[in-house]
């Protein structure tokens, strides 16, 4: 009995062993520098599919790290008269300093800029609009992945919402893409 469970305990590690060894993620070998160059031309995509697809390394970075410095800055402002980050500021404030581009002040202009883009071909960076007030347009976040996206919550600030969540996925309008 003990050298059957031996023989299985071997088995399992030598199964461990062989799928390490082929992995498809290359090892750190520490010999060999890779270019910044040659990493930031690549096309980063996920496991899932090419919701990344066209987007260097390098783009990916600088707009994440844009996103990132807003997470968790209150909710202030909701009209065209008051100052504050409402979330049509948030995202003209990202698109802003991530490359300079204007976009128009509300949820509801921001809607029609840039190139409309089905749900299912989402990419990191795309605006994702929804009606949370009836049959307009009226909020408006940057989708970042894996169903997910960032926006100016009212209750929380900035946070991250999965658009498959119950409200979201109720109200989602559709989306815009702003950077190829």
């Amino acid at each position: 009995m003990k050298s059957r469970a031996a023989i299985i305990i071997l088995a399992i590690l030598l199964c461990c062993m062989v799928q390490y060894g082929c992995s498809p993620h290359p090892k750190f070998t520490g010999d060999r520098e890779e270019s910044s160059t040659e990493y930031d031309r690549r096309n980063v995509r996920s496991e899932r599919g090419d919701e990344f697809k066209g987007t260097t390394t390098r783009q990916l970075l600088e707009l994440g790290r844009i996103i990132q410095s807003y997470l968790g800055t209150p909710y202030d402002g909701n009209s065209d008269y008051e100052e504050g980050l409402d979330c049509s500021r948030f995202t003209g404030e990202v698109y802003d300093r991530y490359n300079g581009t204007e976009l128009p002040r509300t949820a509801r202009e921001q809607y029609s800029v840039g190139r409309k883009v089905k749900k299912n071909s989402l990419r990191y960076g795309d605006l994702v609009f929804f009606r949370t007030d009836g049959r307009k347009i009226s909020h408006v976040g940057i989708y970042i992945g894996f169903n997910e996206f960032v926006h100016a919550s009212y209750s929380s600030g900035v946070i991250i919402s999965r658009i498959d969540e119950k409200y979201w996925k109720k109200r989602f309008a559709g989306a815009r893409r702003i950077i190829p």
